[in-house]
């Protein structure tokens, strides 16, 4: 027996139609609406084919399609692009919630996108282009290695700590070359112990190597034609260099999207939360919302500049003083990516001394 995607019945025919994807690994839920009324509500497999055979069904319709941003990337977007179908991603965040409603299924969730589609309620994010993928994911990976070196470090010292081993003090540097030596060539009593020790620290050395190599790789990267030029405006920025301008550049192409300071700053989660009710003005910590690794690079640059640019210095002291030194730091965040935006749209090298 057929499945209801399958059935060759024509769904609407001539009309506008909004369809919500409800994307998961093994199956979608998809729900179609047309005219305000709901002509479809049912489970596909994954697999864009699948969905092909539904969509057929909209005979001479201008269709539109709406999914979730998530896990399964934008690889359904290309496709539905490429085959001259409206798609957008919407950023599950920023979807509109019911008050009080409990109940959350696959069902539910796709009319929902169907129903905001159809009454134009719906953001979307911003969708690169493959090469841009690319380029984002390179960078990206080059980060989570890092990370996990660090997780590594951290449970070789934690090992360290629990069976009282010190570094001997003539090494004053964790992780130098020396320090790693001196792991390897920890005299340890039991074989089981030695061994532990010894796969840490031969994964940590591991990955210090793939590190090097993909750092190379990024580098070349800044180097390219659609990197160079606005790579070398952001080594103007005291402190930073190629890695956090290559970062910084994947993570927010196209600034010209951004059409106000406060956009970009709310995008990378640097604007205060806020609850409000009457005469009440209440503001919390930063949103965190948004690019959060294009935040952890502009912090990182942050840091940086504040001991490189006498004003921006003077500015963090001031903050660090009434506020802490979180927040300090958070608010120079906040102040270089807009004096960023500033240069790649204008074209003008970092000044310093101003504010």
């Amino acid at each position: 027996m057929k499945k209801d995607y399958q059935r060759k019945k024509v769904l609407a025919r001539g009309k506008e139609v909004c369809a919500g994807v409800d994307v998961h690994k093994k199956s979608w839920h998809v729900t179609i609406r047309s005219e305000g009324e709901e002509v479809f509500n049912g489970c596909l497999p994954s697999q864009y084919k699948a969905l092909c055979k539904l969509l057929n069904r909209l005979v001479d319709c201008k269709i539109k399609v709406a999914y979730e941003a998530g896990p399964c990337g934008f690889w359904l977007y290309d496709k539905l692009i490429k085959d001259g179908i409206e798609a957008i991603v919407v950023p599950p965040s920023l979807i509109p919630i019911e008050s009080g409603n409990k109940v959350k299924t696959d069902k539910r969730d796709s009319r929902k996108l169907a129903l905001l589609l159809e009454r134009d309620m719906l953001k979307r994010v911003y969708v690169l282009s493959e090469a841009e993928r690319c380029d984002r994911e390179l960078v990206r990976t080059r980060r989570e290695i890092l990370e996990h070196r660090s997780d590594v470090a951290r449970q070789i010292k934690s090992k360290l700590l629990f069976y009282g081993i010190k570094k001997p003090s003539s090494i004053k540097t964790d992780w130098s070359l020396s320090y790693v030596r001196w792991l390897k060539d920890l005299v340890l009593e039991s074989e089981e112990l030695k061994l532990s020790f010894q796969s840490l620290i031969i994964l940590y050395e591991y990955l210090n190597q793939q590190i090097k190599h993909i750092t190379r790789t990024v580098v070349k990267l800044s180097r390219a034609d659609r990197y160079r030029d606005k790579v070398a405006l952001l080594k103007t920025i005291p402190g930073v260099g190629k890695i956090i301008s290559i970062e910084l550049l994947v993570e927010l192409p196209n600034i010209e999207r951004f059409p106000s300071a406060d956009k970009i700053a709310s995008y990378l989660g640097l604007t205060p939360s806020e609850h409000s009710t009457g005469q009440y003005v209440r503001q919390g910590r930063i949103t965190r919302g948004g690019n959060s690794r294009a935040r952890t690079a502009l912090v990182e640059g942050s840091w940086f500049l504040i001991g490189r640019d006498p004003a921006m210095g003077r500015k963090y002291e001031r903050i660090k003083y009434r506020r802490g030194a979180k927040r300090a730091i958070i608010a120079i965040a906040r102040h270089l990516i807009i004096r960023i935006r500033r240069m790649l749209l204008n074209n003008e090298p970092y000044m310093i001394g101003t504010v």
